[in-house]
């Protein structure tokens, strides 16, 4: 009898042991708040010790794509109910374990995309990058339009030295539209998953042109106006001018949006020129200003009337008339031609005796290529 109690007692010793041992090197658990991770986004770990008590120091440990073995890399305490959590930030693809004591949890892989990002500078242009923990440069990003819901891929770009590439202006549309670009994970490289920007929703693209006046005599200034998609203020565009002499339009001038995206340039125009407005590859209307001679008249010594004709070319040879108001109408009472400084005198026995007034015209004819047909401000003629 005394043996089998004794036999009792040590048996109930032994399976004591595993008890005490188990009260004394508690588990942990661990779990990730995602498998897959953008690169610079956080990641929270979380776990919990088998024995549900506060104060429990956790090891948590890491293991990066481009490492041997596992890192410690944070030491955390249990709160209640003996849960633990961590915040990481991984920077390629990641194992990460948590330990306490002698035991350590499973490991859980964590994958990482590069940051892929499309934006809208402040010029209208949209630049592409990638970020991770190494350069880009050289390796392709894919530039996509959504169309009726599909993505379609409208380029292929290489990311230059700083991981960064501009769009070219022709494969924006100038509608409305949205965008994105996209990494593949050979493009990527080991490591790394393949990636994507958030779409970038892009408004219409477009510049106005309007001008001060349609018709200006030669010397005259005329000022451009216009505004910008943007409505952004600091934006630089680019006003194109073509003389009539021109067959291409050739830059005039550069200029800076204001308020609003609102832009404007003073010019005097050459004879028979056309003008238009480009902006981040999209360009306004063609707008042109009829240039007329600058004709101007006076009485001078012995009741003659000169006239002189400004048109920044001479004009020897052209004819100019005087006409007279007679009843509402201009009748034609003189003609002569101009001689070579663009001038021509009028003797009075050419002109009416009397009180008159008068003017001196050109014809559209007379002034040539480029140009419109002019005449002076009336004036009173007495004789």
């Amino acid at each position: 009898m005394r043996r089998l109690i004794w036999l009792g007692i040590v048996a109930a010793a032994v399976l004591a042991v595993p008890t005490a041992q188990s009260a004394t090197a508690p588990t942990v658990t661990l779990n990730v708040s995602k498998f897959q991770v953008r690169y610079g986004d956080p990641l929270h770990l979380a776990g919990t010790v088998s024995t549900h008590k506060a104060g429990v120091m956790v090891d948590v440990y890491a293991r990066a794509f481009t490492d041997s073995g596992f890192k410690q890399v944070a030491m955390v305490t249990t709160g209640k109910g003996g849960a633990w959590s961590y915040d990481a930030k991984p920077g390629i693809a990641t194992s990460y374990r948590a330990r306490t004591g002698d035991n350590t949890s499973r490991a859980l892989l964590v994958g990482v995309r590069p940051a892929i990002a499309m934006t809208q500078l402040a010029n209208g242009r949209v630049q592409v990058e990638a970020q991770a923990g190494r350069s880009f440069a050289g390796r392709a990003v894919k530039v996509q339009r959504l169309d009726a819901g599909v993505w379609t891929t409208l380029a292929q770009l290489h990311l230059g030295p700083k991981s960064a590439a501009l769009v070219p202006r022709a494969l924006v549309p100038t509608q409305s539209t949205t965008m994105r670009a996209t990494m593949s994970v050979n493009q990527a490289g080991q490591g790394y998953l393949g990636g994507f920007s958030a779409p970038l929703p892009l408004s219409s693209r477009w510049v106005s042109l309007t001008l001060s006046a349609q018709e200006i005599a030669f010397g005259d200034a005329v000022t451009l106006t216009g505004r910008v998609s943007t409505r952004q203020a600091g934006i630089g565009l680019t006003v194109l001018a073509r003389p009539a002499a021109q067959p291409e339009f050739q830059p005039l001038a550069g200029v800076t949006t204001g308020t609003g995206g609102t832009w404007s340039l003073t010019t005097m125009p050459q004879v028979g020129t056309v003008y238009q407005a480009q902006f981040n590859g999209t360009t306004s209307r063609i707008l042109g200003v009829g240039v007329r001679p600058d004709v101007r008249a006076q009485v001078i010594s012995r009741a003659r009337v000169i006239a002189h004709v400004e048109a920044g070319r001479s004009l020897q040879g052209r004819d100019v008339q005087v006409q007279q108001l007679v009843e509402g109408q201009w009748k034609t009472v003189a003609r002569m031609k101009l001689d070579h400084n663009s001038n021509a005198v009028f003797p009075a026995t050419m002109l009416r005796g009397g009180t008159s007034t008068l003017r001196v015209a050109m014809s559209v004819n007379q002034a040539g290529a480029g140009l419109m047909g002019a005449f002076s401000h009336p004036f009173v003629y007495q004789r």
